[in-house]
């Protein structure tokens, strides 16, 4: 049986965004102060990729997945480091595994939350950074429509959401293909992530998307792989996280 496990741990946001403010880690989403606080109670064993859900009416969720569930279960049973902790993670995880193996053809239902970021390479950092006229910041990571907007002809309008589904066509690239998708939000958000220099955090902004759709497993191993690893970046604060369900009827 696969080590990879489906994680769902009950989340109490009011003591997660005290958590947040006290260590002065506040920002739209929750991101960094979620990931702290998952660390530090779980350790090694904490969910990634993961995703906050806050479903209407109902009490808020982190779901994820882990490598070891019995680690994450033996963390959880162990005193936390911060009260604080305690409070935000209430109750013990759930755990189901998920499939050893995946079967080519396959298809699935699934939702992501993704950073549809874009990083240049060295020479292209270079040529930026000699750029007086440049768009585009100078170095890092920058998002996929304004590189798109960078690069298209003059004049020719572009769609953030065709921008955004070829990205994750590319991202999904080469374990699954995208049948159909669906860009259900997006959003503008202010973000914190930890300086180069390990002095601290920094506080960002970029835009954030929500698709659904259906894909298909084309590489099986290289699909496990994407589900442990996350589609894009940032999956350590709250980004990438594929679910899946049954499929719904082939579009012809």
């Amino acid at each position: 049986m696969s080590a990879l496990q489906l994680v769902r741990i009950a989340c109490d946001r009011p003591a997660l965004m005290a958590f947040a403010i006290a260590r002065r880690l506040s920002d739209d989403d929750l991101g960094y102060a979620l990931h702290l606080a998952l660390r530090l109670r779980f350790g090694d064993a904490a969910p990634q990729p993961f995703r906050l859900e806050e479903p209407p009416g109902r009490p808020p969720f982190v779901i994820g997945y882990a490598a070891n569930g019995d680690a994450l279960g033996a963390a959880h049973a162990l005193p936390p480091a911060d009260a604080a902790l305690e409070a935000i993670f209430p109750s013990d995880p759930e755990c189901r595994p998920m499939p050893e193996l995946w079967q080519a053809g396959a298809r699935f239902r699934f939702k992501v939350r993704v950073r549809p970021l874009v990083r240049y390479g060295t020479r292209i950092r270079a040529e930026r950074a000699r750029s007086a006229t440049a768009l585009l910041p100078k170095a890092g990571e920058v998002d996929a429509f304004l590189a798109a907007c960078d690069k298209a002809e003059p004049g020719k309008p572009l769609d953030r959401e065709a921008v955004y589904r070829d990205w994750l066509t590319h991202r999904l690239s080469p374990a699954a293909v995208l049948e159909d998708a669906r860009m259900e939000r997006v959003q503008r958000v202010r973000t914190r992530r930890s300086r180069h220099d390990g002095n601290g955090t920094r506080a960002t902004q970029s835009y954030e998307a929500a698709f659904s759709g259906t894909l298909e497993v084309a590489d099986p191993g290289k699909f496990a792989d994407l589900l442990a690893r996350g589609v894009g970046r940032h999956g350590a604060f709250g980004f990438g996280m594929l679910t899946l369900a049954p499929p719904g009827p082939k579009i012809v």
